[in-house]
């Protein structure tokens, strides 16, 4: 994915490889703050200024209390609570309640569907395309788009979703997107939108929200955080213990391990 066979020693040396990425992990992240990253019941709650949206622990709901949620926002999505790669999230709308066993989807939420933004609903309606934003402490280190494709709900390259490497500083994709495959696209393979110079909008809020996210827990200081683009704000749909150093490396081609280091050493210079 890194395309090493192309690359000097020089330039593979700058990329943060897996094991790189667990010393990372294990030297800033802090094993008794990770539950709020690895639980989306305990990550609402604790985010719950962030998320922008109502949502139902359903291990602790009832079916008619569902059934009200449900009829309340006309359709909703649930999840895993402790799930990733966009696996086992499905579409709940009123027409499917009677035939809805809550019991078989306990250790799941339900969560009201966002409105994103006009733009990004071009790229690609049936999902919301979200911004992945990896953060050092505090530090906006990379930032991509994840758009969904093939009538998927969500944006995750597994779910045939598409890639892009943004400009931190003003959210434009700033090359070509890629698929799990590494195929390369200027438009998007479904909806045909031309994604390169395709510019992210309320960047501004994007960027002062995983920010200020990020000092929540300072303990955590390494973190991936997805974030929707709504009309006239943004939400954090979660943040991850583990920030995703592959794909926003893979897009761009280009490593970020010496950019860690440097942010590593400033930090170390201003605690003094």
């Amino acid at each position: 994915r890194y395309e090493f066979y192309k690359k000097s020693s020089y330039e593979r040396n700058r990329f943060i490889t897996f094991r790189r990425s667990r010393r990372l992990i294990k030297k800033y992240n802090s094993v008794k703050s990770q539950k709020y990253f690895g639980d989306k019941c305990l990550f609402n709650q604790r985010f719950s200024d962030y998320i922008g949206r109502e949502w139902l622990d359903m291990n602790k709901c009832n079916q008619a209390q569902f059934t009200e949620f449900v009829n309340k926002h006309k359709e909703v999505l649930i999840k895993p609570s402790g799930g990733g790669q966009g696996k086992g999230i499905y579409k709940i709308s009123v027409a499917d309640i009677q035939s809805f066993n809550i019991a078989e989807y306990r250790n799941y939420i339900a969560e009201e569907l966002l409105k994103q933004h006009s733009d990004m609903a071009m790229l690609n309606s049936t999902s919301v395309n979200t911004v992945r934003v990896l953060t050092f402490k505090g530090e906006v280190v990379a930032c991509a788009l994840r758009i969904g494709g093939d009538n998927a709900i969500v944006d995750n390259l597994h779910s045939k979703g598409v890639c892009a490497h943004l400009d931190r500083e003003h959210g434009i994709i700033d090359g070509l997107c890629i698929d799990n495959a590494m195929n390369k696209y200027l438009f998007h393979p479904k909806t045909g939108k031309k994604l390169v110079g395709f510019q992210v909008p309320n960047w501004d809020k994007v960027l002062f929200t995983v920010r200020k996210a990020a000092r929540e827990i300072p303990e955590e200081a390494y973190i991936g955080w997805d974030v929707a683009v709504l009309e006239n704000d943004v939400a954090i749909i979660e943040g991850n213990h583990d920030p995703g150093h592959d794909v926003v490396q893979m897009i761009a081609q280009s490593g970020l391990y010496e950019e860690i280091r440097t942010m590593e050493t400033r930090k170390k210079r201003d605690d003094k």
